[in-house]
């Protein structure tokens, strides 16, 4: 197969970075894969030992811009997924990591002659309010949380910059979910089988789901249409899911035999609010069980349309709520059992 030429990957060894390399590589790229941790993920070095010279592993922290200006050296294409992906912690570390962070690239991007930069973005640049089938044109809500406020600001930053010559473009997955994902899913399903977990007011708020499989496709698509410029453009399955339908596929996933909790709207802001007051009294630096984010989030409807992509990408989701859920669930298991085996 003929190689596409050199891509950087930032976040490589998070959960989307950790899928997105691999569908790189069978894609035709050859990929520089930056990561922060002290060492690489196993799989991500076990892929790059397979690779024969297709995957590059560069230890780098985006904030030093030396390190920054060798990553993007001899690179086409730029895939910028790193950032600060949470609802709890001080707004200047969101804003040194996803906006400073992306400011810094794609200046270094543009001096060594980079032709493409693909920024992933996130739904949550809508602001929470009833989204139902909303689209890149709107509604807009108030962006009230750190996160959402300094995605917004790279993104919006990152589009400015499409001229000819620096193409730049903007994805927004809505809730990625799929083997692998530890932060959301996995504690979801944890919280499932040893905790309490369900819906908030009724569960007919619709969720917003896009599975890894699917996004990758999304990413591909997008990095090859490259007469598709200057855009932001939302990447979901599309279905209207609501929670309670989520949930309850979850439960069965797990083959949990527990009900699912319906709690309150006011009950979970009010038992939100306190959560979020004891632990900033305490200078906590890890977030508690449910924060205000989590509330809104999930108490409205939050679903958007992927007609844009669609239309523009040929983007066609595969993997919905059902299978997807099934097959994170057996992924969640086995990793769960070797964890409690001897």
């Amino acid at each position: 197969m003929k190689s596409h030429g050199w891509i950087l990957v930032t976040g490589a060894s998070g959960f989307i970075g950790s899928h997105i390399c691999p569908a790189l590589l069978q894609d035709g790229w050859q990929v520089r894969a930056l990561y922060r941790r002290p060492v690489p993920p196993r799989d991500l070095a076990a892929l790059a030992a397979a690779s024969d010279g297709g995957l590059e592993l560069l230890n780098a922290d985006l904030g030093d811009r030396t390190v920054v200006a060798q990553a993007v050296a001899g690179v086409d294409t730029i895939l910028h997924v790193a950032a600060l992906a949470s609802d709890w912690g001080p707004y200047e570390d969101f804003f040194r990591s996803n906006f400073e962070a992306t400011l810094g690239l794609v200046e270094e991007a543009r001096k060594a002659g980079v032709g493409n930069f693909i920024y992933v973005s996130s739904a949550v640049v809508s602001g929470f309010g009833p989204h139902v089938d909303s689209t890149e044109e709107g509604p807009y809500y108030p962006l009230k949380y750190a996160y959402q406020t300094t995605k917004s600001q790279a993104e919006a930053y990152v589009l400015a910059q499409d001229s000819p010559g620096f193409r730049t473009l903007a994805l927004r997955p809505c809730n990625v979910y799929g083997p692998g994902d530890r932060t959301s899913t996995y504690a979801m399903y944890e919280a499932i089988l040893s905790g309490v977990f369900g819906w908030m007011g009724s569960g007919k708020a619709y969720t917003c789901p896009i599975y890894i499989d699917d996004l990758c496709a999304g990413i591909l698509a997008a990095i090859h249409h490259v007469e598709v410029g200057g855009e932001a453009i939302i990447l979901t399955d599309g279905q209207k899911v609501s929670w309670k339908d989520y949930v309850e596929v979850m439960f069965r996933a797990v083959g949990s035999r527990r009900r699912p909790l319906g709690l309150p709207v006011p009950l979970a802001y009010l038992g939100a609010w306190l959560m979020t007051l004891g632990a900033r009294l305490l200078g906590l630096a890890k977030a508690p069980p449910l924060t205000l984010y989590r509330v809104e989030q999930g108490s409205q409807s939050y679903h958007f349309s992927n007609e844009k992509a669609r239309r523009l990408l040929g983007f066609e989701p595969k993997v919905f709520y059902e299978e997807g859920l099934r097959r994170t669930a057996l992924a969640f298991l086995a990793e769960r059992g070797r964890k409690d085996s001897p």
